[in-house]
């Protein structure tokens, strides 16, 4: 202590006179020691050491002291006889000189005795320490610095010596220690990895190096160096330098090239040895060289206590010792060649002298020298840069504008005033900008190259863009994206603005919360700065202790009993409520003190109860066990042999009778029984039955198809109904379904979004509350979905939400994936966002090759607040071939547990998951077989969360599914994404992503499967629904329908035709969905004018009157669905999709689908060119503003936009040019109507876009296709015209996404509808808003039905062609009137059973109430004669004599069991009285086995005590040496007051159940109105119907007529099986065609496809 104190006044005294230290200062400097012997120096509660405690406190200052105290833990220094013997080992080896590093040098015991050659670089951790080796040693370089952050490029010292410090403590450093080894292996692997090969490394280490359990370490450093020797020291040989028992090893390596393998990997392994009678482990080399162990062996006791290993020696003759021990070392190495090697020629680079980098600087840092070349700091050094003479200059601007825009932001970090210093800064920086501007040109300018690529979506020619040749060099460095955010850019003008930060404060540094006036407050305070409930912090801000803090939270915050954790409310009281209340129920049984609040507030928002007629069962569903479908179709079948097996996902298994007529006849056929089909039906299989042609091939049987398909609807509906008739199996089926699927409840995270004060974001831009509350939900929730309209912002979203969840510490390296295109805007807006956010972006260019290497290594090895990578990028990172691996074995474990859970079952399905197994086993075989480079790895990189851009593309995720429409190969894109964050979740656990889309579905509901595999897949898991199928069986109904295949005979087609158990499935989705629309969002777009004829701000729509040759093939439409439906036409030549597409051609125009010129009356292409002209002549003066500046551009006029996808330009004729012409005729310039499809590639759109936002173009035609995502042209817009309605709603908001935009300087706008009276425009607008009204419902999870039809129809049905074609909307009407009949009559037969299951449950708890009313007496009763028999108070009469010792009342008891036990008895025999305890008679029956090979039992029983009854074994009632049976008999006397509060509550929750059963009973169909409607609204229809029926007809609509032509010719058996079948599926054979009118083209040929 003393000469440590002494040391440190010294060095305050050379500091002070700035000088070397003298000789003799030298010695008293050279008895310093460091802290590590004396630890409890450091201790606080040490009474013993204060005074020099608080003199070393003062005499270091806080810093100094802090790192003090640190170095306990692995401060002790080297006796220098071992320093002088690791010497003389080197140069035996080879040692003559060069670059030598020690980690760890302490005062530097190994570089005083380091030969003259040697040029030594040591690190030491205390500030001190390294002080007193640089004082001593002045020629050396001494960092003061931890050896974690040491950076010097791979292999660039000759040799590493020293004494490694050592303690079971990670550091973080990804680069040398990527497996987050303890303190003294991650020393050695760095100190391996910045040797270059040939060189040595010699340490000290403990012993644990060699002797852990586990190889990593070793291998790692066997990966890289050859293992020389080791000596292990004996205990005590620090014990005179550092004062310290461990036990080390000397250690000496040799660095080896990359390419060569370790010559053993003996060292890798330890071998088990018993010494002292305990057994140890100790590592092998040592068995092989015994002798260097210095000592023998034994097991003692530590500095702390612990057990450990010791080596015994005299430490007198151990410097003798080493130096033979090491000279054989040195002996076998050079015998085997390993001697040190000269530095080769490739690695001469690393000998040349290297300047260390200034601190601060990341790898990647650009430096302009003053002699004009560049330096990048590389591995914390400074390395050349060569940068061509023609881009030094701008490379010089570049780097001049990053130093001036960081030392602005700095200045306004440091200081909320603007000083004048800052205003100084801030002229300099844009002066900097304007310079840069006027020479070179925008910073983000870029020009184009074709890539020889089209796009195959639209053909067009892939274009890259070519940034200038010096942003290859200049986007390497750390700070470019900042560079690139000093402007705002446009890029199809290529013109730039200054940023905002060139002209006022962008950011101000957070004023800390030193207090709150409310708990509430202090409790926002505390979750904005930590990002969860400290109670502490919570007690400083209210000025209290921390238990007065927790009362005064109350009920703001809950003690979680799962995690111990304080909860806020709204997180606790949200999510699956019904788990955290039997977790609180259970906790409060033993603290209700703490946690019956819990379950009080749990109580109250868990969601009611659906009963029976709120739920539909169907069979498969995840739900409903295999036993209770064994039950029912043992029940349906009356075959007690059906066998049903459910191992798991899709798989399941029936077994049964296949030839009773229940099986083959009444519920099946007999080319497919009923087991069949229920199979089929249960596993999502289309239900099909297939004959086998001559060929050995298999084709389909429609007519026993259809009988089957009958059979298997028949099945399902008993299946809904009978599920639900019996009390128990509907009570328990009704439990269960609410567990798994009514157990959430949502969270709103608005008033924790008003919260956040999100420090670090730019004082200019102000956060919605839309964009705050996505925020807080992406900080409460694992992943979330931000599924926001067009324009939302959600770009501002993912900055925050990464940067939020960063400053938090809830993720450290989050990666932002966008489409390609998107990455230099992307990264530009983020530091426009945050201009002190430290950002890496990545292209595809910059990880071609080697780069990879290069990136991961600077992704990894610096603290990024983010990496922005494009996809392409993201995609050429892949997982390791073991992370890869894992991936695909988790797949074959889901299909191991089924092949289980098959085995304990019935071993049904044990053939077929063995060969799935097998297949899955092949397929991961031949997907790790390529090439991998083992050097690069996602892990590698750090990162730790995802933030994924326009998620909808990557909805092509691999699907299993037996349903074949919605099976998924799956892209390498989408399975990419997914393993990544499988990977992520099985590393960091669940919150590892956020996706953002404004279209999650588009198509179907099958989409929200995929989203939630990715997002969610937790949630699926425990729903039990994670497999697709299991979804779609629970939630889902299919529906499979016999058509004409393209090659000819038939085929099956599936599809989801409806959804059920809607509300359960979109709760599940809205926990992670983040969803805002257009209505929700309020954004600052232009208004719909109000409409002409009624004043309402809505689409007009235009109707065009039909010509009478569209009526006419409008007929002939009707008459080929006719032939489609009844099969008389190829699908390959016809079909509905052929015919719905020729409507809307002819809607269009006749021109599209007939040769005749049409007849003179106006055209749809008339009335829109009218519309047009007089839009474009009021408003051709209007005057608009120059994008982003306040001038007025000169040039006048308003752009309409008209989007037509068919009849696109084409040498035929086509409506775009025949609308030009038609424009052109109304008085418009030709030049001023352009097409997008005129633009070929990226540089073309751009150059039109900046066309039609300059007003040099009046009206714009395109496609959705072309025109759609991207387009940015809404300045101008004032009218947009739909020629046609394309199928999906997602093509409607893209479309109307063009006007419909911020940064329209219109106020209000039109939208135009024109439709074709008499054609399919009207009803395909009707459909595609019906359909955008339910995604939007299913979008915001505001849907008050149960089941809904899906949306993923693109063609028309036959009734919807039929009422189009007869011009009749009844036949429509009755279609749809129908339907709603059955459903309501559905809903009714639910309500009717749901009365019948209450009549039962009033039944059932009536009759309890009666029971507890009997037994309540006969308790009290028992509790009232009941004597104490506890302890030594015990006694017992068995067959009239007492006992008063428990051990004789049990040999008592089994001396009676055994006179009075019956033989063989196969039913309950009652034994009488045992005899009396506590004052009751104790009975007894004999239970015989109740199965095969089952133990028989007593039942023990206190008379006229209800719920007394035990039941024991045979053997232990029997057994005379054990008191068993007496202590079951006591636990039952013992618990006779407890049944009574037991009753109370038993009785008190029957009462509940009938009243609700009988308030249940009260309540009437609540749609009985609507189904007397419905009825009504049927009967109206068919009358209406009949009075039209022509006097040929039979009054039945038409499409249900039969004529003569469609009966079935006598004695053709094959035309009548065919007619018959065709009848089952509801198919009406063909009929006579009509001839039409006008020469029409064939279905299908029109014009323009």
């Amino acid at each position: 202590m003393r000469a440590n104190v002494d040391a440190i006044a010294l060095l305050d005294t050379l500091d002070r006179e700035n000088r070397a230290a003298t000789a003799s200062e030298q010695a008293a400097l050279a008895r310093w020691s460091g802290w590590g012997a004396v630890p409890q120096l450091f201790d606080e509660h040490n009474t013993d050491w204060r005074t020099e405690r608080e003199h070393l406190h003062q005499l270091l200052g806080e810093d100094a002291y802090t790192a003090a105290r640190r170095t306990t833990i692995n401060a002790h220094y080297t006796d220098p006889d071992y320093a002088r013997a690791m010497w003389d080992l080197l140069t035996a080896l080879g040692f003559d000189g060069g670059r030598v590093w020690e980690p760890g040098c302490g005062a530097g015991t190994f570089v005083g005795l380091a030969p003259d050659t040697a040029e030594m670089v040591g690190v030491e951790l205390d500030p001190t320490s390294a002080r007193v080796a640089a004082a001593l040693y002045p020629d050396a370089t001494v960092a003061a610095e931890s050896f974690a952050d040491t950076r010097y490029p791979a292999g660039h010292f000759d040799a590493t010596i020293g004494n490694v410090p050592f303690a079971n403590v990670r550091l973080h450093d990804p680069r040398h220690n990527p497996g987050g080894h303890a303190l003294h292996n991650h020393a050695i692997l760095k100190s391996l990895g910045l040797t270059r090969p040939g060189g040595l490394v010699a340490v000290l280490t403990s012993h644990f190096t060699l002797d852990a359990q586990n190889p990593a370490a070793r291998r790692e450093m066997n990966a890289l160096a050859d293992l020389l020797g080791a000596v292990r020291l004996p205990s005590g040989a620090h014990r005179r330098a550092a004062g310290t028992e461990v036990v080390t090893d000397l250690l000496v390596f040799r660095r080896r090239d990359d390419d060569t393998p370790p010559r053993s990997t003996l060292f890798e392994t330890v071998a088990a040895r018993e010494v002292d009678g305990e057994v140890v482990r100790v590592n092998s080399y040592f068995d092989h060289h015994p002798g260097r162990i210095l000592g023998e062996l034994g097991v003692g006791h530590g500095m702390h206590g612990e057990q450990t290993l010791h080596v015994t020696a005299d430490l007198g003759q151990l410097p003798g010792r080493l130096t033979t021990a090491l000279a054989d070392v040195a002996d076998a190495a050079r015998r085997d060649g390993l001697t040190m090697t000269p530095r080769r020629d490739d690695t001469r680079e690393g000998s040349r002298p290297v300047a260390l980098a200034p601190d601060g600087l990341w790898d990647g840092h650009l430096v302009a020298n003053d002699d004009g070349t560049f330096s990048v700091v590389t591995d914390g050094v400074l390395a050349e840069q060569h940068v061509p003479r023609t881009q030094r200059a701008e490379l010089t601007a570049l780097l001049g504008l990053r130093d001036a825009a960081r030392a602005l932001l700095t200045a306004e970090a440091a200081d909320r005033e603007d000083t004048p210093e800052i205003e100084t800064q801030r002229a300099d920086l844009a002066s900097r900008y304007r310079a840069y501007v006027a020479r070179f040109g925008p910073i983000n300018r870029f020009t184009t190259r074709p890539t020889g690529r089209t796009d195959p979506e639209t053909g067009e020619l892939k274009m890259a863009r070519v940034a200038p040749p010096v942003m290859r060099i200049f986007r390497t460095d750390p700070f470019a994206a900042l560079v690139k955010g000093l402007e705002h850019f446009d890029e199809a003008t290529q013109t730039a603005t200054p940023a905002t930060m060139m002209s006022q404060r962008v950011v101000a540094p957070r004023a800390p919360v030193l207090g709150a006036d409310t708990p509430g407050e202090a409790l926002q305070v505390v979750l904005d700065t930590a990002g969860r409930v400290e109670l502490a912090e919570v007690a400083r801000l209210l000025g209290t202790s921390e238990p007065d803090a927790r009362t005064q939270l109350g009920e703001l915050v809950y003690d979680d009993p799962h995690t111990k954790d304080l909860r806020t409310a709204e997180e606790y009281l949200s999510g699956n409520v019904r788990a955290k209340l039997a977790t609180a129920e259970q906790a409060a049984e033993t603290d209700p003190d703490r946690y019956a609040v819990n379950v009080a507030a749990l109580r109250r928002v868990v969601p009611a109860d659906l009963g029976p007629g709120d739920i539909e069962a169907r069979l498969g569903a995840a739900w409903i066990d295999a036993a209770t479908h064994e039950r029912f179709l043992a029940e349906l079948l009356d075959d007690d042999t059906i066998q049903v097996e459910h191992p798991g996902g899709a798989v399941w298994e029936v077994r049964g009778n296949k030839h009773s007529v229940a099986a083959s006849s009444e519920w099946g056929t007999e080319r497919m029984p009923a087991p069949a089909i229920v199979k089929a039906v249960l596993e999502q299989r289309p239900v099909q039955v297939t004959d086998e042609t001559e060929d050995g091939k298999r084709v389909l049987n429609p007519v026993e198809t259809a009988a089957a398909q009958e059979k298997a609807g028949l099945i399902q509906e008993r299946f809904a109904e009978w599920v639900w008739q019996d009390p128990d199996r509907a009570a328990e089926l009704q439990r269960e379904y609410n567990d798994r699927f009514n157990a959430i409840v949502l969270r709103d995270y608005t008033t924790a979004g008003q919260h956040l004060t999100l420090p670090g974001l730019a004082e200019t831009f102000e956060a919605r509350e839309h964009q705050r509350t996505a925020v807080a939900r992406m900080l409460a929730e694992p992943a979330v979905g931000l599924f926001h309209e067009v324009g939302a912002g959600k770009t501002a979203e993912m900055v925050i939400g990464a940067m939020e969840l960063r400053r938090l510490g809830m993720v450290t390296k989050p990666a932002v994936v966008v489409p390609n295109h998107m990455l230099e805007q992307f990264t530009r807006e983020w530091l426009q966002l945050y201009p002190t956010a430290r950002v890496l972006a990545a292209s595809s260019e910059d990880l071609r090759g080697e780069q990879r290497r290069v990136f991961v290594a600077r992704c990894a090895t610096n603290d990024w607040d983010a990496v922005v990578m494009t996809r392409g990028a993201f995609e050429r990172i892949p997982v390791s071939a073991d992370v890869e691996a894992a991936y695909q074995d988790r797949e074959m474990a889901t299909l191991r547990a089924m092949l289980d859970n098959s085995r304990a079952g019935h071993g049904l399905s044990v053939k077929r998951l063995e060969k799935k197994i097998l297949a899955a086993e092949e397929q991961l075989k031949e997907r790790l077989a390529g090439p991998r480079d083992p050097g690069i790895s996602f892990e590698q990189t750090g990162i730790d969360y995802l933030v994924v851009d326009e998620l909808h593309d990557y909805k092509n995720l691999r699907t299993v599914s037996n349903i074949r429409d919605a099976a998924i190969d799956g892209s390498r894109r989408a399975s990419d994404l997914h393993m990544k964050t499988e990977y992520l979740r099985s590393r960091h656990g669940e919150r590892v992503i956020t996706g953002a889309t404004a279209t999650p579905i588009a198509n179907s509901v099958t989409e929200a499967h995929v989203m939630q595999r990715y997002l969610r897949p937790d949630l699926l898991e425990d729903a039990g629904v994670g497999e697709f199928d299991a979804w779609a069986a629970t939630f889902g109904q299919t529906v499979t329908e016999i058509e004409m295949a393209p090659a000819g005979g038939y085929r099956l087609q599936t599809r989801f035709a409806k959804f059920q158990n809607v509300p359960e499935m979109l709760t599940v989705w809205h926990v992670f969905a983040d969803v805002k629309t257009a209505d929700d969002l309020n954004l600052p777009t232009p208004a719909l004018a109000p409409r002409d004829a009624d004043g309402e701000r809505a689409p007009v729509t235009v109707v065009v009157p039909a010509a009478g040759e569209l009526t006419a093939y409008v007929n002939q439409l009707g008459e080929r669905a006719e032939k489609v439906k009844s099969r008389a036409v190829d699908s390959s030549v016809d079909n509905m999709l052929m015919i719905s597409t020729d409507g809307r051609k002819a809607a269009l125009d006749m021109r599209l689908v007939t040769t005749e010129h049409p007849d003179a009356e106006a055209t749809k292409l008339d009335t829109v060119a009218d519309t047009v002209a007089r839009i474009w002549k009021t408003h051709r003066e209007d005057t608009f503003l120059i994008p982003g500046t306040d001038q007025v551009s000169q040039t006048r006029g308003a752009l309409q936009i008209v989007f037509c996808d068919l009849a696109t330009p084409s040498d035929e004729w086509n409506a775009y040019d025949e609308l030009r012409d038609q424009l052109a005729r109304r008085g418009m310039p030709r030049e001023q109507v352009r097409f997008m499809h005129e633009a070929g590639n990226d540089t073309e759109k751009a150059r039109l876009f900046a066309a039609a936002r300059a007003g040099q173009v009046s009206v714009l035609v395109g496609s959705t296709a072309k025109m759609g995502v991207g387009t940015n042209v809404q300045n101008r817009a004032v009218a947009l015209h739909h020629l046609d309605c394309p199928w999906r709603p997602a093509d409607i908001a893209q479309r109307e996404g063009r006007i419909l935009r911020q940064g329209n300087q219109n106020p209000e706008v039109q939208i135009y509808r024109y439709v074709t009276e008499g054609s399919f425009d009207g009803y395909l607008w009707q459909t595609v808003e019906r359909k955008a009204r339910f995604i939007a419902q299913i979008m915001r999870g505001r849907l008050d039905v149960r089941s809904i039809d899906d949306v993923g129809d693109n063609a028309l049905s036959f009734a919807e062609v039929k009422a189009l074609a007869a011009g009749d909307p009844l036949v429509l009407d009755r279609a749809n009137a129908s339907a709603e009949v059955n459903r309501l009559q559905r809903l009714q037969r639910a309500h009717h059973r749901q009365l019948d299951h209450l009549r039962q449950r009033r039944d059932t708890a009536t009759g309890l109430i009666e029971q507890c009313d009997r037994d309540r007496p006969l308790l009290e009763a028992a509790i009232a004669r009941t004597t104490n028999t506890t302890g030594e108070a015990f006694a017992m009469t068995v067959d009239g004599a007492r006992f008063t010792k428990r051990p004789d009342a049990a040999a008592a008891i089994a001396d009676w069991a055994l006179r009075v036990l019956p033989e063989n008895a196969r039913s309950p025999v009652e034994l009488g009285e045992i005899g009396s305890l506590a004052g009751h008679t104790v009975e007894a029956t004999y239970l015989p086995q109740p199965g095969l090979g089952q133990d028989a039992h007593v039942e023990l029983r206190l008379r006229d005590v209800p719920a007394s009854a035990a039941t024991v074994s045979v053997d232990s009632i029997c057994d005379p040496d054990t008191h068993g049976v007496v202590r079951v008999l006591e636990n039952r006397v013992a618990a006779i007051g407890a049944e009574l509060g037991k009753l109370d509550q038993q009785r008190a929750s029957a009462v509940g159940e009938r009243d609700t059963a009988e308030a249940g009973l009260d309540a009437p169909f609540k749609h009985e109105t609507a189904l007397t409607e419905a009825r009504a609204t049927l009967d109206r229809i068919d009358a209406e119907m009949a009075e039209h029926t022509t006097p040929a007809d039979d009054g039945r609509p038409a499409d249900q007529n039969e004529t003569p032509d469609t009966q079935p010719p006598g004695g053709d058996l094959v035309n009548a099986a065919i007619h018959d079948a065709l009848g089952l599926a509801g198919m009406t054979p063909p009929r006579p065609a009509h001839t039409g009118q006008g020469q029409m083209r064939p279905p299908g040929h029109g014009i323009g496809l």
